[in-house]
């Protein structure tokens, strides 16, 4: 970013300085409409992470399994964009209340895969808990606007024809099963290079918790939960506590490729810590993540 231009990631107190600008759209990711109504940003917009960030439904590499977490389509994503009026020119900054950062990450992701401008979306660090424990300024619903965020707050709705053009896919930021798949007989020859990173629970990666038609793992995959990216504070680590995490995992920083987990979203913070803060710019998320791998009887499972 030029000098003076705020990164992917921004503080509260960037935020705070800038939550007047009129260019400026901050949406407040969730997973629950109450949590906005009871406290947001001034002017920030909702976004439900299950209708704007990630879909539920059926693909056909995966038959008839119900899934929660499929990539929106550039349409779809268009279509959010106007919700939340993003206008053309608009800066965006996502934060989230619950998801240690990685709900806010989803939609950073997002609107760069579908190659919304770098330099014109961010990511609140530490999100509405650090913004909160500052006693910066919230907004609250009240029973007079019927739930609704008060009308000193509401966004001006934009249409689709007139929001921030996307463009397309940008496959440098997504990882496909079967890369994932070459990249896991790389790393599962002995000596073989550190291509994945697991970023789920451990009793997920072990195979225990079954959360698709099969358990485990994908071959030569390492661990790592997702939040030991994530401060005891909320805010992400700094690029130097990245690269020393992934080394002590026994990662080589330089060889790995692709992130995972079951449906992109905690995947997504890992592939930010290394990507956007680290500079580690040759992993990728596989956003389809054990929804895709542990749903399609071809491809292989390690336990």
């Amino acid at each position: 970013m030029g000098a003076g231009e705020p990164g992917p990631l921004i503080s509260i107190e960037w935020l705070a300085a800038h939550l007047d600008d009129p260019d400026l759209r901050a949406v407040h990711v969730s997973l629950d409409r109450k949590a906005y109504d009871l406290g947001h940003v001034p002017g920030a917009v909702f976004s439900d992470l299950h209708v704007d960030l990630a879909k539920p439904g059926v693909r056909p590499e995966t038959g008839t399994a119900r899934r929660q977490y499929i990539v929106p389509t550039r349409e779809e994503t268009s279509e959010a964009l106007a919700r939340w009026g993003v206008a053309p020119g608009r800066r965006v900054v996502f934060y989230d209340d619950e998801g240690r950062g990685r709900h806010a990450i989803r939609g950073y992701w997002l609107l760069r895969l579908y190659r919304f401008p770098r330099e014109r979306v961010h990511v609140l660090d530490g999100g509405l808990k650090v913004w909160q424990a500052a006693g910066l300024p919230m907004t609250a619903a009240t029973a007079a606007t019927g739930g609704a965020a008060p009308a000193t707050a509401a966004p001006q709705v934009t249409t689709a024809a007139t929001t921030e053009p996307l463009g397309e896919r940008d496959d440098s930021l997504i990882a496909t099963a079967e890369e994932v798949l070459a990249w896991s007989r790389e790393a599962s020859v002995p000596g073989g290079p550190t291509r994945l990173l697991d970023v789920r629970r451990i009793d997920e990666y072990l195979g225990h918790d079954v959360m698709a038609a099969r358990g485990g793992r994908i071959a030569g995959a390492r661990f790592r939960l997702f939040d030991d990216f994530v401060a005891p504070d909320g805010r992400l680590r700094p690029a130097a506590d990245i690269v020393s995490i992934l080394r002590a995992t026994g990662v080589n920083p330089d060889e790995l490729r692709a992130t995972y987990c079951q449906g992109g979203i905690r995947a997504a913070l890992a592939w930010f810590a290394m990507s956007e803060i680290a500079g580690l710019t040759a992993v990728r998320n596989y956003a389809e993540s054990w929804e895709e791998w542990g749903n399609r009887p071809d491809l292989p499972v390690e336990m």
